[in-house]
């Protein structure tokens, strides 16, 4: 029998059940339950909507993730900010332009299956979500995900197809980071890549020097097997992935971002999405009954 939230919560007194109201009382929506984590070595926030970390703090250390001031706390809605899991497709859906972008994962409800405190005193959140074959995606499926929450975020990734047949799936982890000036934020890691760049159709060209955002920029690099770094001011993160390798790079710039609701004039400058995942000629092909795995990491310097 799997116990319920509030069993969870009763067992773990690093969890504590709260809302968007009380954490986000300016932004937008309806309202959403949130789970703050608080440990010695972190404080975190997680939305069960799209099992998606919000904010991550190390003590004594800076907000590693951006939230939009715009974001929309409503049930069923795509949480602008922190790490959303896009899943089981990236970008537009492959055959039905009616269907949402990225997917149906990022906003659902997902289980809490558990929680504890590890050996090293880091946070072990486990969650799950059950998908039965529909309209939106004919495939039964299910996804885990769990966060390792220690001195920095690790996110890991488990799908697994339940139904009588192969499908493919396309996914990234779409972390949106807090910068101090997106102008000034730099891309290390890419140089040399071939990418295909969204805002010119699909274009492709080749990665010359640090990626630099000047205006838009939405772009995604296959096969990438080492971690990229963001080189921003006087702090350096790295971003790896386990069987994650594609990389995107994303930030609307400013005409895009007075445009969409829920970023809004002028806070474009304030993230940058580098995320890590498996799209376009990196997309899994799961079979009927098997698991895919992986795993996402971020340290600092």
């Amino acid at each position: 029998m799997t116990d319920s939230l509030s069993d969870i919560i009763a067992r773990c007194d690093f969890l504590e059940l709260t809302d968007s109201a009380s954490l986000y009382p300016h932004n937008p929506g309806t309202g959403l339950a949130l789970l703050q984590i608080n440990t010695p070595k972190c404080q975190a926030t997680l939305a069960l909507n799209g099992a998606q970390l919000m904010r991550f703090t190390p003590t004594g250390g800076d907000e590693l993730l951006w939230v939009s001031p715009q974001c929309n706390f409503s049930e069923g809605a795509s949480l602008r900010g922190g790490i959303p899991l896009c899943l089981p497709w990236f970008g537009p859906h492959p055959s039905d332009s009616n269907q949402p972008n990225h997917g149906i994962a990022r906003t659902q409800p997902w289980d809490l299956l558990a929680a504890h405190i590890d050996e090293q005193g880091r946070a072990r959140l486990k969650l799950g979500l059950q998908h039965q074959a529909d309209a939106q995606f004919a495939h039964d499926f299910n996804a885990e995900l769990t966060l390792t929450l220690g001195d920095t975020p690790t996110l890991e990734l488990a799908l697994t197809n339940n139904s009588q047949s192969a499908f493919n799936a396309s996914w990234v982890m779409h972390t949106y980071f807090a910068v101090s000036d997106i102008s000034q934020v730099r891309i290390e890691g890419l140089d040399g890549r071939e990418y295909a760049d969204k805002v010119a159709g699909g274009a492709r060209f080749t990665q010359s020097g640090p990626v630099t955002f000047a205006g838009e920029v939405d772009r995604v690099y296959e096969d990438i097997q080492l971690p990229v770094t963001i080189d921003d001011h006087n702090r350096r993160l790295q971003v790896a992935g386990n069987a994650c390798p594609s990389v995107v790079t994303w930030n609307t710039g400013a005409e895009l971002a007075a445009k969409v609701d829920d970023i809004g004039p002028g806070n474009h400058t304030g993230y940058v999405c580098v995320e890590r995942g498996a799209c376009l000629n990196d997309t899994w092909q799961v079979a009927a009954g098997e698991t895919r795995r992986a795993q996402m990491s971020i340290t600092l310097g």
